[in-house]
């Protein structure tokens, strides 16, 4: 039998490409219909289906080939291109996304058939009757709940089955979720089955149906509460996990209603994680053989010039040892911008997640909204593109549903009905830039100020010489909302702070700029890569550490009388702004050295909204270091981002500036 595994990487990789070429024609589907389109969602179908099967994958074969029979009967019948054919083509990328998920972590496999019966109801096939499946979430339910967990709420999953004798089920149905909702806290889905058994009516397909909610209350509770309706037959609730083994965390105690088929390949074949991979050009790999064929040849010149110096005068050979040297500094030079161009991807491959997400918001709050992509091809780090993600889906979630205000609100106010979304990249120096802009109603200064201190995130002192600018960035404290309910989208007050901590990880700065009535931009400013940084070199306490140059923001110098005290802290003023200042030695709890200056050198550092003054004793200079891991073996060490090995051999550690800033 052929050895699958070798081909496993590859594999996921190109399922990766191809759904992400069915998302986003799709999309363009929706917006414009084209018969070359479902030509090209049909062939995508048919490669993954086609790989899916000489992988053994079985059920991602199986869901494709109803995808592609779909495709085939829209190409032949020419139907007109409706939001139900759309959304039912979205419900099954997003079963195949799922499967694609369960097949890289080796869980057990969500249960397709509600999905293929849709396809199989959509164009008039008849459909064997399904049990209801725990609802497949869609990105911003996924985010939903993920968010309550975090906001502490219990994520429950209730399979509800009302008695055969029931009247009005349909009705029953609705009455029960509002009783649902009413008891737990939030409904975030709802699954029925996908069509009526054949030959009976409709209200019988609401018998059986399957919620997910966010609750306040223990399970206990909330069955004890739902208890004693005497149209319902059974009610089975169990903790709902969100992720790829959601349908498998409730699966065992209502088997019979939510069990999926047994799995074409056991764990052992797919279960490892797939490892990461970046394609390079073959123009890029040229270049660095070319570089190291370089670096060879002025190896063997210096062994020469070795040689040389040994049977003559050694003297003499210096000018060429310098000239050596000096070539392969520069080869050197281009082969680490080479290497680091080799972990560089293009954003792109970021922001085409965003429309189906802002598609899916729209329709859930009811607004219309377009998402405008620019400097897609801008390029960035791999791994700062992989933390990204969270930070901008929780910008542009706050923008659909904050921002962008109702079309009917819009329309009052003299604006297009439909809000527009703007997100670009581009360089600015050694760093990538980020705008998320949005047409909408932009933020309230004095809104954020009372709505802090009504939740005691800021004290009437401090809420009294806060600027505009300070306020509007009272958003990104733990706990603040301004949202007067929690909605499907947000208002539990988690998400910003998120935002804030994931950027400043990525060693990244976030500001905002509102006109309210017009719109707010965010924009984030992040480095190229995290493997190398220009480091701003330090002594404190006889010993040299490295600031991140993109954490500093300026060097001055101050006399001791220039320092003052607010708030019992000490700080200075910097272009008219109160900065606090920290002794660096304190903070690291290094011995005070004897200082003979009569001036202290002071670096401003900024990391996301803050600034800090951080006095050290010298300031040596800049240069660009190598950042090398600390290993595990040194535990937690939260003011530290890693270390460099300088020029002279020694080790100089490397400063985490966002922590250093908060704490």
């Amino acid at each position: 039998m052929m050895e699958l595994s070798a081909y496993r990487d590859i594999f996921i990789e190109e399922l990766n490409e191809q759904l992400e070429r069915i998302d986003q024609s799709l999309l363009t589907l929706e917006q414009a219909p084209a018969p070359e389109l479902v030509q090209t969602i049909f062939r995508a179908a048919h490669t993954i289906k086609g790989s899916a099967s000489t992988m053994g994958f079985r059920e991602m074969s199986d869901l494709t080939h109803e995808v592609e029979y779909a495709l085939e009967w829209v190409r032949e019948k020419k139907p007109e291109i409706t939001g139900i054919l759309i959304d039912t083509l979205f419900r099954a990328l997003d079963a195949m996304k799922l499967l694609r998920t369960q097949y890289i972590s080796g869980g057990e496999y969500d249960d397709c058939s509600a999905v293929v019966a849709e396809i199989k109801a959509l164009i008039n096939l008849p459909a064997e009757p399904q049990p209801v499946r725990l609802p497949v979430l869609s990105p911003a339910e996924m985010l939903q709940a993920e968010e309550a967990a975090a906001a502490g709420y219990s994520l429950l999953s209730l399979a509800v089955t009302l008695k055969e004798e029931c009247q009005m089920k349909a009705a029953r149905h609705y009455m029960l979720l509002q009783r649902i909702e009413d008891v737990s806290g939030k409904i975030i889905a709802v699954a029925l089955p996908a069509a009526a058994a054949a030959g009976a009516d409709e209200d019988s397909r609401y018998s059986r149906f399957a919620v997910v909610a966010a609750a306040g209350k223990e399970i206990q509770q909330v069955t004890e509460q739902l208890a004693g309706d005497s149209d319902v037959q059974s009610i089975v609730i169990t903790p709902f996990v969100p992720g790829p083994s959601s349908v498998t965390g409730g699966a065992a105690a209502v088997e019979p209603l939510l069990a999926g088929p047994p799995s074409s390949l056991n764990k052992e074949q797919r279960g490892s994680s797939a490892q990461p991979t970046v394609r390079v050009s073959v123009e890029r790999l040229d270049h660095l053989m070319n570089l190291v064929g370089e670096l060879l040849i002025e190896q063997t010149s210096l062994a020469d010039l070795s040689a040389a110096g040994q049977r003559n005068d050694p003297a003499k050979v210096l000018p060429g040892i310098g000239g050596v040297s000096d070539h392969m500094g520069t080869i050197i030079k281009e082969l680490q911008e080479g290497v680091m161009k080799t972990r560089m991807l293009p954003i792109d491959q970021l922001f085409n997640r965003f429309p189906r997400l802002v598609r899916d918001l729209a329709q859930k709050l009811g607004k219309e909204i377009e998402l405008v992509i620019q400097g897609g091809e801008t390029e960035l780090d791999r791994m700062i593109i992989e933390e990204l993600s969270d930070p901008l889906i929780h910008l542009i979630r706050n923008s659909t549903d904050h921002g962008i205000e109702s079309p009917e609100v819009r329309a009052e106010r003299g604006k297009s009905p439909k809000g527009t979304i703007t997100l670009t990249s581009y360089h600015e120096e050694n760093q990538v830039v980020i705008r998320l802009e949005d047409d909408g109603q932009g933020i309230d200064a004095g809104r954020i100020k009372a709505s802090a201190l009504s939740k005691g995130i800021i004290s009437e002192e401090k809420a009294g010489y806060l600027t505009d600018q300070e306020a509007i960035h009272l958003i990104f404290e733990p706990g603040f909302s301004t949202a007067a309910e929690v909605s499907e989208v947000s208002g539990r007050g988690v998400g910003m702070d998120i935002v804030r901590s994931q950027i400043g990880r990525l060693n990244g700065i976030i500001d905002i700029e509102t006109v309210p009535g017009k719109g707010t931009v965010f924009i984030i400013r992040l480095p190229l890569t995290l493997a190398i940084i220009k480091g701003l070199l330090v002594n404190v306490s006889g010993r040299v550490l490295i600031l991140p140059m993109y954490n500093v923001a300026e060097i001055v110098r101050i006399s001791p009388d220039e320092i003052q005290v607010v708030q019992g802290e000490q700080a200075i003023i910097n272009h008219g702004r109160i900065v606090p200042l920290s002794w660096l030695r304190d903070k690291l709890h290094y011995p005070r050295t004897e200082r003979s200056s009569k001036t202290i050198p002071l670096v401003i550092v900024r990391s996301v909204d803050r600034i800090a003054a951080l006095a050290v004793d010298e300031i040596i200079g800049n240069q660009e270091v190598v950042i090398k891991s600390l290993g595990a073996y040194l535990g937690t060490m939260n003011h530290l981002s890693g270390a460099t090995i300088l020029g002279n051999g020694r080790v100089a550690l490397i400063l985490d500036a966002s922590y250093l800033v908060s704490h």
